[in-house]
């Protein structure tokens, strides 16, 4: 499964990355839960296929969405 993730991430990379209800239909997950999986991937083997600015882009996405949860949550939070 982790090849599959990591070619959804690629593909979906020129957009922002994928919208959470197709990776809930795609691999059954929440978007953290994608996020931290597709993120241990990047650190492995799996990887060492993809290119490494593409793979640089990947975990600045990985970044920003994770910012944009904590801001998302702290708001919900202090609401």
């Amino acid at each position: 499964m982790d090849a599959a993730i990591l070619e959804f991430a690629c593909r979906w990379l020129p957009y922002g990355g994928p919208p959470p209800d197709e990776i809930w239909i795609g691999f059954g997950m929440t978007t953290p839960g994608f996020d931290r999986r597709l993120s241990r991937i990047l650190e492995g083997v799996a990887a060492r296929d993809v290119p490494a600015e593409v793979r640089a882009r990947l975990r600045t996405q990985l970044s920003e969405r994770a910012r944009r949860w904590t801001i998302r949550s702290r708001s919900t939070l202090s609401s």
